[in-house]
């Protein structure tokens, strides 16, 4: 990926270096430019109070992006269900799972009376990240938080230098333009060998390691935010992690827990508490209570996989025990959902099973729990236009361990699911941004009424289960490492949610990849006029001339008396500006595969009379919507020096003023010289005259 300076490509150091000689001391030492105490910087971990101060103090100081929320206002749902605010809260501690609405100009767009955001705007696509199912798993929601951290930061620091090389945007996340080198700028392999696997792992160069996706574009983040609508749920389950926080494992739990602790939330199972008997015994029973939300969802619920059923539906006898697994209560056989007088009868699996028209209209049992009736009521809620489904095309959740990226389907073994190459391309492309593997879910081990099955199963969403690390708890040496080894994942997510089946498709068969920009030694530059940039673009790429989805954005950056070298910081305040593509030439290209593709110009109306710097990149669209494919790729962009080519007029005008520059500066020299000639020889006169009186005397 080319970088956007002058001399872009990979970095020509000399092998054998030391971190320090290449980049600044703060990234070295993995010191944030946010600032803040060690939980911001990621060196301890974040419990349910400080969590929730952090995101509530970022929603504070960045309202034009930022909103902070807990739990929903509730309402009647999809399914004609009256929720209140208390629905949606804990069943022991009480409290509601804190999340973030994230867009551009989040105050205006239209508010959503149930859900409680406002920000809602029908051209912009949504994503759903999660965090946090599992409360043992404390990576699952530090990974959510240094992803909101990142996104601040590169919203209120466009044009960042990351790693402080004195280059920006020159390494981003991931393959990003399919050369197989993770490393583009060439630094971490500049190092010398015993410095090229800082963190670790085995691997040298490799996703986490230092010099490797150091430096992504703060500007692709900007745009993210500016076309986006990013619903963030750091730690869905509040209950649970106090508790295994508070009372379970410790706050030292990774010396005593590191692969065990508590799973579930904290519902009451007892039986004596769903019975005719008072439950006398208001504490948490570690033998009974508790519920799998990853097991609670509706999609293929209480199938007889992965031992989710308890010993009694819903109950807990002294002396037996629900597993760490267990899916929750069914549904009491008098719910008759559709009112039909049948019970029970129609699953949500997706098939009319009671063959009256309707599908899943009756399910056995699902989405029973604060947390779950939470996720499943902010996404059957948010439909900003109106269809009557989810907004959410693409989803994602954080699990831990076992460095692994799972798709659909996790309830059958041996099924392909109906975008089967698809998943598995994204699912690749998420596994080379952290050095994960990609599998299908049932592949790890049968699940159900898990959250991807269920995104996938009832919405099409195209969802990701990533399970991080090698422990529920990590040692807090390595949460900023895990971190930054995954936070690309939530930004590429969120970058495919427009349309992810599409952009998948445009990927496996190399389409999006064989494009490009003309790169600045071959634009040919007039001696006046605008300026052309053309984009050599396949013939199977479905591009749309619609200058909201195609443009190049472009500008000029030009030194100033107190700049005559200007860089990055400088950059920042340059805005930058959208020409669309006016022309489709007849004259064809050579894709980077060498096939045939089609020429599209724009034409940049650079001023004749500045000179500087043109920074530009394209940015096309489709027919049917995608958006955001950035060239030279990731929205770096390349770097074309421009010099002054405005005229001087015609040739009468050129020897008019020849004449008049002559006349003004030989004439000039001519008086001058007359004027000293004509001093000279007064001074000789008068000198003359005082030597004769000299001698008369």
């Amino acid at each position: 990926m080319a970088a956007p300076v002058a001399n872009a490509g990979v970095q020509q150091d000399e092998v054998g270096q030391a971190p320090g000689d290449i980049w600044a001391n703060d990234y070295v030492n993995y010191e944030f430019p946010w600032g803040g105490d060690d939980r911001v910087q990621f060196k301890a971990y974040h419990d349910y109070e400080s969590m929730r101060e952090r995101m509530l103090r970022l929603a504070e100081d960045n309202p034009e992006f930022l909103e902070f929320h807990e739990g929903l206002n509730g309402g009647v749902n999809a399914r004609g269900e009256t929720t209140t605010e208390e629905t949606y809260k804990g069943w022991f501690y009480q409290h509601p799972s804190p999340w973030m609405k994230i867009t551009m100009d989040v105050e205006g767009g239209e508010y959503n009376a149930f859900v409680g955001d406002s920000g809602n705007y029908a051209d912009r696509p949504d994503i759903l990240i999660v965090g946090n199912h599992h409360a043992r798993e404390w990576m699952s929601y530090e990974v959510p938080m240094f992803f909101l951290e990142t996104l601040v930061f590169s919203m209120n620091n466009p044009d960042y230098d990351n790693d402080g090389d004195g280059r920006i945007d020159e390494d981003p996340w991931g393959d990003g333009d399919g050369d197989g080198i993770l490393d583009d700028d060439g630094d971490c392999l500049s190092l010398a060998p015993e410095h090229q696997d800082s963190d670790g792992d085995g691997i040298p160069c490799g996703p986490g390691d230092l010099g490797v996706d150091e430096d992504y574009s703060e500007n692709w983040i900007v745009s993210l935010v500016e076309s986006r609508e990013i619903y963030l749920v750091p730690m869905l389950n509040v209950d649970g992690n106090r508790y295994d926080r508070e009372e379970y494992c410790g706050e030292t739990a990774w010396e005593n827990c590191a692969t065990s602790g508590w799973r579930k939330n904290l519902r009451d199972n007892d039986y004596s508490g769903s019975g005719p008997f008072p439950d006398l015994d208001e504490q948490v029973d570690e033998g009974c209570d508790g519920v799998d939300l990853n097991r609670n969802y509706e999609y293929e619920w209480g199938a007889p996989l992965g031992a989710t059923g308890p010993l009694i539906p819903g109950d807990c006898i002294a002396g037996t025990t629900n597993n760490d697994v267990y899916n929750g209560p069914p549904d009491l056989p008098i719910d008759d959902e559709d009112g039909d007088g049948l019970f029970n009868e129609d699953d949500v699996d997706g098939n009319d099973d009671d063959r009256d028209g309707i599908v899943d209209e009756d399910p056995l049992g699902g989405n029973t729990e604060p947390e779950t009736k939470f996720i499943q009521d902010l996404t059957e809620m948010n439909d900003d236009n109106k269809n009557g489904g989810s907004e959410f095309r693409a989803t994602l959740t954080w699990h831990s361990f076992s460095e692994l990226v799972l798709y659909p389907w996790g309830h059958c073994q041996n099924c392909d699911n109906p975008d089967q190459a698809q998943l598995r391309y994204h699912g690749d492309v998420l596994a080379s941004y952290t050095n994960y593997e990609n599998m299908q879910s049932s592949s790890l081990y049968p699940t159900t009424g898990d959250f991807c099955d269920w995104h996938y199963g009832v919405f099409e969403s195209y969802c990701y289960t990533m399970e991080i690390g090698n422990a529920f708890h990590e040692r807090p040496e390595n949460v900023d490492d895990i971190a930054v080894r995954n936070v690309g994942v939530g930004f590429y997510m969120t970058w495919i949610a427009d349309n992810p089946r599409e952009k998948a498709n445009l990927a496996i068969a190399n389409i999006s990849f064989t494009q490009f920009v003309t790169p600045p030694e071959d634009v040919v530059v007039p001696a006046s006029g605008d300026l052309p940039i053309d984009v050599c673009i396949s013939t199977a790429f479905p591009y749309t001339l619609n200058q909201n989805l195609s443009f190049v954005e472009w500008r000029l950056v030009r030194p100033s008396r107190i700049q005559s070298d200007f860089g990055p910081r400088e950059w920042q305040a340059e805005p930058w500006t959208e020409t669309g593509f006016g022309v489709v030439k007849e004259a064809s290209c050579t894709l980077l595969d060498g096939a045939n593709g089609t020429v599209l110009r724009a034409m940049l109306p650079v001023p004749d009379d500045l000179s500087g710097q043109v920074h530009y990149r394209v940015v096309l669209g489709t027919l049917s919507g995608s958006e955001l494919f950035t060239y030279p790729g990731n929205e770096a962009y390349h770097v074309l020096s421009i010099a002054y080519r405005a005229s001087y007029g015609g040739t009468f005008g050129a020897l008019v003023m020849f004449l008049f520059i002559a006349g003004t500066v030989w004439g000039g020299l001519g008086i001058a010289l007359r004027t000293m000639l004509s001093d000279d020889e007064a001074k000789v006169n008068l000198a003359d005259a005082l030597l004769e009186e000299e001698v008369d005397a």
